[in-house]
């Protein structure tokens, strides 16, 4: 299954941006106000976001929205096989 680049981007910048922060899964949900389960989802490429909540994250890891979703250094090519 091929996954939508930007939820890799997204995937790999929440997890990064959480633990330079040492936020745990939890606190990053109840900071924003969304499920723990939904958090995890994200950080693994398995589910959609809306924007508004992309906006609830960066606000709860003081980042901006645009950089959670664009690629870092490490971030996968689009077409490359490497899972999150």
């Amino acid at each position: 299954m091929t996954r939508n680049i930007e939820r890799v981007y997204l995937a790999i910048n929440l997890r990064r941006a959480r633990h330079a922060r040492g936020l745990t899964q939890d606190d990053i949900a109840t900071m924003s106000g969304v499920n723990r389960a939904y958090v995890s989802d994200l950080e693994r490429g398995r589910r959609n976001i809306g924007i508004d909540c992309i906006g609830r994250i960066a606000a709860a890891l003081d980042v901006s929205a645009a950089s959670l979703l664009l690629p870092t250094e490490k971030s996968p090519t689009p077409g490359s096989d490497r899972p999150v």
